[in-house]
């Protein structure tokens, strides 16, 4: 199974972010592919709606997201 990790917290070695960690970690172990994405690390605006990229295609923002949906 294929599992995202998004982790939010502004702090880089906060409560969230270990929890965040040990979650992916134990996903791992248990053979699992995890890719984990920092949030407050990278430049994701909010989705506008406009439905530009009918949910398939690239999103007209220019922003970190396009490197999380790979």
């Amino acid at each position: 199974m294929k599992i995202v990790v998004l982790k939010g917290s502004p702090r880089k070695n906060g409560n969230s972010s270990w929890l965040a960690d040990q979650f992916a970690k134990g996903a791992a172990e248990a053979a699992h592919e995890v890719v984990a994405f920092d949030c407050a690390r990278h430049n994701v605006g909010d989705c506008l709606a406009c439905n530009a990229c009918g949910m398939n295609g690239p999103c007209v923002q220019q922003d970190d997201f396009a490197s999380l949906r790979e």
